[in-house]
Formats: structure tokens, C-alpha cells, sequence
């Protein structure tokens, strides 16, 4: 009987020695909404072979969250956060049913500012500036063949009229989730348009 209570008593101890008594690594990750467009492209539907689709970011550190009063400042919420990431997806139609994802080479993106990569989706980082105080990005996406287009920047997330925009920062900081609303996309979470 005392062997079993002390097998108890061990095993007892060793599962309380692996709670994690720290909450920060749990809580460390949160979400708002803001009221302004983070994330703008032009809404052309009619582009030609050769044209670039831009996607841009040029916004404040400081902005206005849904129900608070006040501006809330990302770089310093997150510990100085230098990039905040966002994803969005170019597709091309294969048939009335079918879209078939556009692949291009990182080389072939025109970045002015932040930062690309095109795999399933184009990962999109904006970059602080910390002379006008703002996260930048903007990257043309090759138009290369003709046909019927679609973009879309829920490939990460659940929302069809938003975009998420997630911070890059240390763990130990506070990971940012901000979910941002976009423009003249229809009911589907979709911009349609044309290369000719």
C-alpha cells in the first residue's frame, strides 16, 4: 500500500510540475477591429497582359479600435512590433466552376515597399517606418496571361469582408490580431476583374 501511495504522490508531483503557471504565454495574443481600410488595392476590373494588380498598406501606429475611445498604438502594444503580416490570394477561372490559384515567382512581384512571397497565397509584410510613424506595403502582383480574376484575403482567416493583420514581434510580447475591413469586394469576400 505505501508503494502505490508514493507511485500517487510521484505522479502527482510530476503533473503539477508541468503547469505552466505562466499565464502570458496563454494570454499573450488578442484581437480588435478597427474602424478604417488597412489593406486598399485599386478596384480595376479591366487590366491588359503585362499590368500589375497592387495591393497597399500605408497606415498609422496609431489608430481607433471599434468601441473604444481613443487611438490605440500598435508599435507600442506590441512591443515594437517592426512588421505585421497579411495574406490574399490571386486566382484565375478554369471553367464555371473551377479557380485555379496564380503562381508567379517571388522575383516577378514589383515590391516598392514591405515585403512578399507568392506560394498558395501571396504573404504580405508590412514594414515600419519610423520617420512618418507608419506600417507600408506595396507589391504589384504580375498580370501575365489573359482571362477572368479573382482576389480574395480570407485564405487565413473566417471573415469575407475584412482582412487579418497579424504582428510580427517577439513571443514574449503581445501578438496583435487586427482585423481590418476592405472595400469593393462582393457578398463572397471577392474582386473580380479581367486581364485582356
Amino acid at each position: 500500500m505505501k508503494k502505490i501511495k508514493y507511485i500517487l504522490v510521484v505522479l502527482i508531483a510530476f503533473l503539477f510540475s508541468n503547469c505552466d503557471i505562466n499565464d502570458d504565454g496563454f494570454y499573450n495574443n488578442t484581437t480588435i477591429d478597427v474602424t478604417t481600410n488597412l489593406v486598399t488595392y485599386n478596384p480595376i476590373v479591366n487590366y491588359n497582359v503585362g499590368d500589375y494588380l497592387y495591393v497597399n498598406a500605408d497606415f498609422s501606429r496609431f489608430q481607433a479600435e471599434v468601441g473604444q475611445t481613443g487611438l490605440l498604438d500598435l508599435y507600442a502594444t506590441t512591443g515594437n512590433a517592426e512588421n505585421y503580416a497579411f495574406s490574399y490570394v490571386i486566382e484565375k477561372r478554369v471553367n464555371e466552376t473551377e479557380w485555379e490559384t496564380v503562381f508567379v515567382n517571388d522575383s516577378q512581384l514589383q515590391i516598392i515597399k514591405g515585403s512578399a512571397q507568392n506560394g498558395s497565397y501571396v504573404y504580405g509584410k508590412c514594414e515600419y517606418n519610423s520617420v512618418d510613424e507608419t506600417y507600408e506595403y506595396n507589391v504589384g502582383f504580375p498580370l501575365l496571361s489573359t482571362g477572368n480574376y479573382r482576389l480574395s484575403f480570407g485564405y487565413n482567416s473566417e471573415s469575407i469582408n475584412s482582412v487579418e493583420l497579424r504582428s510580427i514581434n517577439n513571443p514574449k510580447e503581445i501578438t496583435l490580431n487586427i482585423n481590418s475591413p476592405l472595400a469593393n469586394l462582393d457578398n463572397n469576400g471577392y474582386f473580380f476583374f479581367n486581364v485582356n
